[in-house]
């Protein structure tokens, strides 16, 4: 039982540790409030208006409605407007604005939230309690960057999955990696980057400035 109460004091300690490390660097730490490179996409709303005729027609394929069997391409354009649309209709973490980059065989997407949005998990969700509200509620850039999975069925009764697996996670100007990401939103970064696909969905690629979707024929 000593060495029971021993190890739970021990924890604690590291915890209380964890938790003031982690308020004064994020306090102090300036570069995690700064505005980084924000690239810049134009589009129109003709763009958002045929992202969703494409992906409409994901949907008719899936229904036997369209034998067409060449890829859907969406260009960063289209897909930038789409979510514009459609962000505020989304749950999760609100962000505003959302930019999203296609590189070949990656996609970067950054946004701006606040940053008590970002304290989810144990144990930043314990430091609501302690920063002060100023600092909780100032704006903050989320970076993130990483490959597109598509997650096929095990079943006929599950549904396919798309998740961009983050390589990279920064705040601000400060790079600090998908590790920490995971813990501040203690795991529902899974949820957050996670979309159910068009049944028939067979692989998505990423190019510069388009992402293709093949359907299985």
């Amino acid at each position: 039982m000593k060495l029971g109460c021993m190890g739970c004091l021990v924890l604690l300690l590291i915890l209380a540790v964890v938790l003031v490390g982690g308020a004064v660097a994020l306090y102090f730490a300036g570069s995690v409030f700064d505005m980084p490179a924000i690239p810049r996409v134009d589009y129109t709303a003709s763009d958002g208006y045929r992202a969703q005729q494409k992906l409409f027609d994901l949907l008719r394929r899936d229904s036997r409605r369209s034998s067409d069997p060449e890829p859907v391409v969406l260009t960063e354009r289209e897909l930038n407007a789409f979510l514009a649309r459609h962000l505020e209709e989304s749950e999760g973490i609100p962000f505003s604005p959302l930019v999203v980059k296609l590189l070949p065989g990656m996609v970067e997407v950054q946004g701006r939230t606040t940053l008590v949005n970002l304290f989810k998990g144990f144990p930043f969700s314990l430091l609501v309690e302690y920063l002060p509200a100023s600092t909780l509620e100032r704006p903050v850039w989320v970076t993130v960057s990483g490959t597109i999975l598509v997650q096929g069925r095990k079943s006929r009764t599950e549904r396919e999955y798309g998740q961009l697996q983050v390589s990279e996670f920064s705040l601000g100007n400060q790079e600090l990696g998908p590790w920490v990401l995971w813990l501040m939103l203690g795991g529902k970064e899974r949820s957050l980057l996670r979309w159910q696909l068009p049944p028939g969905v067979d692989t998505i690629t990423v190019k510069q400035g388009r992402m293709v979707i093949t359907t299985r024929k």
